[in-house]
């Protein structure tokens, strides 16, 4: 799953969307997203996040119990 946020030129966090099942189509929300805000876009794998950005974050599966 993925989440799509909008961070910007102060670190401030949106949420665009949230645990989209598939990665192509939350890039493409993200690639969208940021050429209607005039900023970059990126798939971030950690918690380094760049401010004005949309971004791509891997959401963990929950653990099974």
């Amino acid at each position: 799953m993925y989440d799509v946020i909008f961070i910007d030129a102060h670190g401030d966090e949106t949420l665009v969307a949230e645990h989209l099942s598939d990665r192509a189509a939350a890039a493409a929300l993200a690639k969208q997203e940021s050429a209607e805000r005039g900023v970059g876009r990126m798939m971030l794998p950690g918690s380094s996040k760049l401010p004005n950005c949309v971004c791509v974050i891997p959401v963990p599966l929950p653990k099974a119990a």
